[in-house]
């Protein structure tokens, strides 16, 4: 290894270094309770090479939202690869992998929730022009296989075809978030009344799968 490559991943793991303290703190505290000082002792780093790596807190966080979402593009995607059957089976197979997701990285999942509150104006694209576009760009890949799936599924009619795939496949993202995001109040709810959570979302699936099959109506 030559002196210059051996200094570019030492720069590697020292930029590695950072993130991950900066994802331990702000999956922990959250964004708006952590300054750069606490990444830099989280660390074991001064303040002055944290600014060196990352220009900002701003910085830090588009690159930490960055690796979530392509952790979750990633996921789905392979669940619905994976899956075999009608086209319906692989909107239940992205509904699962999404919740997979929300409950074994929270921590990914509450950054890109926060991205997606508005909390960051699209605006600052002139700073981090890379980062926010591969974001979008990942968030729109995911919606374009949820339309592909409904549309496959319309040509093998295992899903209706009297809403407009498009809107359908909004729906469908539509209610598997709300499943995916579900508030303290509905948790501490099922728990008061001892109901299992894995059942209860089961069901929700089989009912949304019902609807998309047409065995349900939109219209009541």
């Amino acid at each position: 290894m030559t002196i210059a490559e051996r200094k570019e991943r030492e720069r590697e793991e020292r930029r590695m270094q950072i993130i991950s303290a900066a994802e331990h703190l702000f999956f922990e505290y959250g964004y708006d309770q952590v300054s750069m000082e606490q990444i830099a002792r989280e660390a074991e780093l001064s303040k002055g090479t944290i600014f060196f790596y990352f220009k900002s807190k701003e910085a830090l966080y588009f690159t930490i939202v960055l690796k979530g979402i392509k952790l979750f593009h990633q996921m789905i995607s392979d669940a619905v690869n994976e899956c075999e059957g009608p086209a319906v089976n692989q909107l239940g197979a992205l509904g699962m992998a999404g919740i997979r997701f929300s409950r074994e990285f929270p921590g990914y999942r509450s950054m890109i929730l926060l991205f997606k509150s508005g909390r960051f104006s699209l605006d600052q694209r002139e700073i981090y022009n890379d980062e926010i576009t591969e974001f979008i760009s990942h968030s729109e890949a995911m919606i374009s296989l949820t339309e592909d799936i409904v549309k496959s599924g319309v040509e093998d009619r295992s899903i209706r075809s009297d809403i407009d795939p498009i809107e359908l496949a909004i729906i469908v993202r539509m209610m598997i978030s709300s499943v995916m995001d579900k508030s303290p109040e509905l948790v501490w709810s099922l728990k008061r009344r001892d109901i299992d959570e894995d059942l209860l979302i089961s069901h929700y699936l089989n009912l949304v799968e019902s609807i998309v099959r047409g065995h349900g109506s939109i219209d009541g």
